[in-house]
């Protein structure tokens, strides 16, 4: 149950998919409505397979990843104080 929970949204949909198709398919009343539940079922299986082997990078996987970028120091400008001119 932890793997399914750990998957995204949209395979969650496609397994949920798959298994009403499988259901379809194994309880059909006839052999056309099989052939095509089970057609979908295929197509859903091979959609699945493939977003499941193309997941997104979670973003600081990526950041670790990659190589850190050249960080440069920038020297905070040294503000004047203010100075009164009614005096002057």
């Amino acid at each position: 149950m932890d793997f399914f929970n750990s998957l995204t949204l949209d395979l969650k949909l496609l397994v949920a998919g798959m298994v009403g198709c499988a259901l379809l398919g194994l309880f059909a009343g006839n052999q056309k409505t099989e052939k095509r539940a089970l057609i979908v079922f295929a197509v859903l299986a091979a959609v699945g397979v493939y977003r499941f082997t193309h997941l997104p990078e979670d973003e600081n996987a990526r950041r670790a990843a990659a190589p850190p970028a050249g960080q440069f120091k920038t020297v905070k400008p040294q503000h004047k104080p203010l100075e009164s001119t009614f005096a002057k």
